[in-house]
């Protein structure tokens, strides 16, 4: 199997994991994912890093974001009087969601490390810390 299939194949499974949550809570899976994205990294919480971060088109996120602030899920506000950039908030009805999503993000988890041990598991994680090392390398030169 050739490594883009294998990205692919991820790509399938982690939708087929989060359909349930999507259903539940009638999100499409851009909305889906932004919510996580912004649960699971409260660093990065403006539109652009979001399309940065995990390469997605800023229409789809921009979308997103209307419709999930409609739904009063998150807030866009601007931090500390600075009206250049619009940050993210997630509200406190969203924390359902999330709970939902978490649990469905384990569940893809555990099918994916299902009979690892946790040497395997180190092992795996320093194999990708090396991949992700020469590939922002590879990026830096180019």
């Amino acid at each position: 199997m050739q490594f883009f299939e294998h990205i692919s194949l991820l790509k399938s499974a982690y939708t087929t994991c989060t359909k349930p949550a999507c259903e539940r809570w009638q999100l499409t899976q851009m909305e889906f994912d932004v919510l996580m994205f912004l649960a699971n990294n409260p660093q990065f919480d403006t539109a652009a890093e979001i399309v940065k971060l995990r390469k997605l088109t800023k229409s789809n996120v921009s979308v997103a974001l209307k419709q999930l602030a409609a739904r009063d899920l998150l807030e866009p506000y601007y931090q500390d009087g600075n009206r250049k950039t619009l940050h993210l908030r997630l509200l406190p009805a969203s924390a359902p969601i999330l709970e939902d999503g978490r649990a469905a993000q384990d569940r893809f988890g555990a099918i994916l490390f299902c009979g690892f041990s946790s040497s395997d598991l180190a092992q795996f994680q320093s194999m990708m810390e090396r991949i992700s090392g020469n590939v922002r390398q590879f990026m830096q030169e180019v």
